[in-house]
């Protein structure tokens, strides 16, 4: 009984001390609530559990990091997972070795990046404006429409952790600079830009300006030059961190058709949003992004996220004398905030058509999760107002509240849909899965997508003999083959691609490329030999996860170190 007693009494301790994050933790349940429901869900991205899938082979077939991908490409393989940001696949592999199947994790880990968003703006808005401002904030960026369509429509989910990472990256930032002596801010500040890296290349390419706006704005209001120099080796150890991935994707890049990502449906051009869309519009849909204003689904940034900001900025400039860095952080906030909306519009074509990069964004409306953490971040201001002190409360209340009940409609699925992994893992849905996005990261050795299903076994295409023994796992086949015609070609169920190294009998040889396909060819002589093949390392490759193990090292030494000497 005794025991019982201290076990409440621990909790309840632990729930008054954490009071508010228990608060700010109930007041977002309804935001992922209807993913807890049995089954799955609709959405635009529907390769989240195919992915988890091929991640998972590569984990029990020893390939790690995942890289090359067995099943997709129809069949013949590609290195999908060494150019599609990993971050989320990894906790959702962890959740499945533990035994929750395929479908739970995807919704466990949609579920975290509302969490975690929350709980990083939370940490971000607290740190300027105080329990209440981290609590207005938290709520109004998870309860923005636009999270919502990441989730529930697009299933989007690399962009909505990619979402869940800016305010760390501010946070710490501006920890750094106020404190660059402190390892833990050095510490965290790099984890959160490889997390950040590793979560969406896009949002990460988009983000970063701002985000060097915003070091130099603290910079400059501490009138401090010291911090530069760590912030810069932040970023190098983030890089580093992130550089089994960031690396790769970088300098190989070119050994992949990309170009398919800006063409067509998913140029640019096509996906702009206009004023009403952004501002104005209550329209929610679970459709898909259309040329013109008819768009299936919402880019609105919300009433309540954007009125915020906006009242925030006026108070803000009423008060420049009194408090001048805070206003003018909340004025330099929502102006980024504005030109993101900009960016989003028609009327900035021509930003992007001399910015090409910009152009690997594809959907200008992506932008909108940019405006709507910096106007989210910026509305945490308004608990700053000077009100009578019974009111604040109540008025702070209303606002959260409020928030809630004008966007909670738009937070669950289109619909609940029962369904097995072996249905979701075969027949049509399966060849959709494979196929899905067939020329994104397709080696540039395939002139074209297989218009069928890869062979299962080797095939002669010259020559007479036989297969046997044929055995392969995600970036790898071994088998025999008995020729009895002077020489013979036999082709693989296999794209060639940089890092491919195939011996015959235990020796190097090079291959030919199917002019069709880009399929790997081997010539063999007369009589019995054995092959093995595997795409494997690049230097490249090999140099990115050494500089990640290196990196990974000296952070367990870092923190370590933090531990026993705290600042």
């Amino acid at each position: 009984m005794r025991y019982f007693f201290s076990t409440i009494s621990s909790l309840a301790r632990f729930f008054w001390r954490y009071r508010i994050l228990v608060v700010l933790f109930i007041l977002i349940i309804p935001a992922f609530q209807d993913l807890l429901h049995p089954g799955f869900f609709p959405m635009h991205d529907d390769l989240q559990v195919f992915r988890l899938f091929q991640v998972d082979k590569c984990v029990h077939d020893g390939q790690l990091p995942c890289r090359w991908v067995p099943d997709a490409g129809f069949g013949y393989g590609y290195p999908l997972m060494q150019f599609y940001p990993p971050m989320p696949y990894y906790p959702m592999e962890l959740l499945v070795l533990l035994g929750l199947g395929f479908f739970w994790p995807v919704k466990i880990i949609f579920a975290l990046a509302f969490i975690f968003s929350a709980f990083g703006m939370f940490l971000l808005a607290r740190e300027f404006f105080g329990k209440w401002g981290g609590l207005i904030a938290s709520v109004i960026y998870v309860y923005s429409p636009y999270h919502s369509v990441d989730i529930y429509v697009r299933g989007a989910l690399n962009e909505a952790w990619g979402m869940v990472w800016f305010p760390f990256v501010l946070l710490y930032l501006y920890r750094l600079i106020k404190d660059d002596k402190k390892l833990r801010n050095f510490i965290l500040l790099s984890v959160a830009i490889a997390l950040q890296i590793t979560s969406h290349n896009v949002m990460t390419m988009v983000f970063a300006p701002s985000a060097i706006l915003w070091a130099l704005f603290w910079l400059w209001r501490t009138r401090k030059i010291q911090p530069l120099k760590a912030l810069i080796l932040s970023g190098i150890f983030g890089v580093g961190l992130a550089a089994f991935f960031f690396v790769p994707v970088v300098l190989e890049q070119k050994f992949v058709h990309v170009d398919s990502m800006m063409v067509g449906y998913f140029n640019y051009l096509a996906h702009f949003a206009d004023i009403k869309q952004l501002f104005l519009s209550r329209f929610w849909g679970y459709g898909g992004s259309t040329w013109g204003p008819e768009d299936g689904m919402s880019f609105a940034i919300g009433h309540i996220q954007w009125l915020a900001a906006f009242l925030a900025a006026l108070v803000a400039f009423f008060r420049l004398k009194k408090a001048r860095t805070t206003s003018l952080m909340i004025i330099m906030v929502v102006f980024l905030g504005l030109v993101y909306a900009f960016l989003s519009h028609g009327r900035s074509v021509e930003i992007w058509k001399v910015i090409p990069l910009l152009q690997y964004a594809q959907f200008p409306w992506r932008l909108v999760a940019l405006i709507v953490f910096y106007f989210s971040f910026a509305s945490g201001y308004l608990a700053t107002l000077t009100l009578p002190k019974f009111s604040r409360p109540i008025l702070f209340t209303l606002l959260i509240l409020g928030t809630i009940l004008w966007n909670i409609e738009f937070f669950h699925v289109e619909r609940h849909t029962r369904i097995t992994l072996g249905e979701k893992l075969s027949g049509l849905a399966w060849e959709n899965q494979v196929t899905g996005g067939i020329f994104d990261y397709l080696p540039r050795s395939a002139p074209k997508p297989p218009g069928a299903p890869a062979f299962t076994i080797p095939i002669f295409v010259e020559g007479l003999g036989g297969v046997e023994s044929f055995r392969s796992g995600t970036n790898w086949m071994n088998f025999a083959v008995l020729v009895s015609s002077p020489s013979a070609k036999v082709m693989l169920p296999l794209y060639t691609y940089p890092g491919l190294v195939t011996k015959v009998d235990g020796q190097k040889v090079l291959t030919e490329i199917d002019p069709d396909l880009g399929r790997v060819v081997v010539t063999v002589g007369q009589g019995f030999h054995h092959l093995d093949i595997k795409i494997g390392y690049t230097t490249v490759r090999l140099l990115s996860d050494l500089v990640t193990l290196l990196s990974l090292v000296i952070l367990a030494m870092l923190i370590s170190h933090d531990r026993k000497h705290p600042a």
